[in-house]
């Protein structure tokens, strides 16, 4: 999906992290987002080995963004469902599975909040379509500490969607769509290698999370109960597999954070 870079950065900012267990990251295909020297991630939860608790709401009318570099203009997502036959329903369901994705691989958990304005992750629909998905990712802090403030993801309607994987590669599914864009709303940006979900190029040979993203989400968070059954191996880990990439947040890609030619 196409997206454009996000201006986010986070709380951690180390050669090492240390999460409760410790990942042992060697070989996995992961990255992590990088924004302004600093590494992207939500404030940690009190106490440390709480979930970490992402609000999301979706969008329920015209709203915008001006300093955003992505989804500066929202509506409702139901718009770019409408066309594709898929109801709001069923967008709901899409969504809360692609967020059970990252709850089984990170100590993270998510939550819907009764007032969009106040929501951590803002869902919409764009007003002018680009691309096929967008994620922007906010930051704020002060004193050298930053943290995500908010992340917006944004659909294009202008293009058809699906549900479930058919191998027709020009409609994109929903969940992997979604997942993909909370990857980035939650500090995930693309590895450089194909094989993971959060690589940037849409495919259909990825049904869930692979080893790398559960990686990556897990050196944020904390494992979740889908990593810690998956026998990883829980060791000090290096907090980037990847080089980090560029610190202004321009991060190409045409399946995510950023529009790539």
């Amino acid at each position: 999906m196409a997206r454009r870079a996000a201006s986010a950065i986070a709380t951690a900012i180390a050669t090492l992290l240390i999460v409760s267990p410790a990942i042992h990251a060697e070989g996995s295909n992961y990255k992590l987002l990088k924004l302004q020297g600093h590494l992207a991630k939500w404030p940690a939860a009190q106490p440390a080995d709480a979930a970490t608790t992402i609000s999301y709401a979706f969008v329920d009318g015209i709203v915008h963004h001006k300093d955003a570099r992505n989804c500066g203009s929202m509506q409702p997502v139901s718009r770019a469902l409408t066309a594709s036959n898929i109801s709001m329903a069923q967008f709901r369901e899409e969504f809360a599975k692609a967020t059970r994705m990252w709850e089984e691989a990170a100590n993270i958990h998510f939550v819907e909040a009764d007032n969009p304005q106040a929501a951590d992750i803002l869902v919409g629909a764009q007003v002018k379509g680009v691309g096929r998905a967008f994620t922007n990712v906010e930051l704020a802090g002060r004193d050298g500490t930053r943290h995500i403030h908010r992340s917006l993801i944004c659909l294009n309607p202008e293009m058809p969607w699906k549900i479930g994987f058919d191998g027709d590669l020009s409609t994109y599914d929903l969940r992997y769509t979604l997942a993909h864009e909370l990857g980035h709303a939650i500090g995930l940006d693309h590895p450089s290698h194909a094989g993971s979900l959060m690589f940037y190029k849409y495919d259909e040979t990825q049904t869930g999370l692979t080893h790398g993203d559960m990686v990556g989400a897990a050196l944020i968070y904390g494992a979740g109960p889908a990593f810690a059954a998956s026998g990883a191996r829980t060791e000090t880990a290096q907090a980037s597999g990847e080089d980090p990439g560029p610190a202004d947040g321009s991060t190409p890609s045409s399946f995510g954070l950023g529009a790539k030619p």
